[in-house]
């Protein structure tokens, strides 16, 4: 069974490249929206503990078409070289592939 890509979906409605999975009371998830914030970075913000096709879709194995998770946060960006993810607060990829990037889309 293929899990239905989500940030797809959301890209395509919100027109964003930038999709933050988070949860409540996650001090991760709440630096990385700082940081993103800070930044001025559009972004569509995903509560996984309220969304059922969000959780399945960032914890669903990859084979599956998910993204194989198991913590938050999880940060999925579309770029024009592809789309990357990653989870936890990781400034150096928000440098690398949102903030700083010359080509964002």
């Amino acid at each position: 069974m293929t899990i239905t890509n989500i940030s797809t979906r959301i890209q395509a409605r919100d027109g964003v490249a930038v999709v933050l999975y988070s949860k409540p009371n996650c001090s991760q998830c709440k630096l990385t929206s700082n940081m993103l914030d800070k930044a001025g970075i559009v972004y569509t913000k995903v509560d996984v503990t309220k969304d059922d096709a969000a959780l399945a879709y960032v914890t669903g194995d990859k084979v599956d078409g998910g993204l194989g998770y198991r913590s938050a946060p999880v940060v999925y960006v579309s770029t024009i070289d592809g789309d990357i993810d990653w989870h936890g607060f990781r400034p150096d990829n928000i440098k690398k592939f949102i903030t700083e990037i010359a080509d964002a889309a």
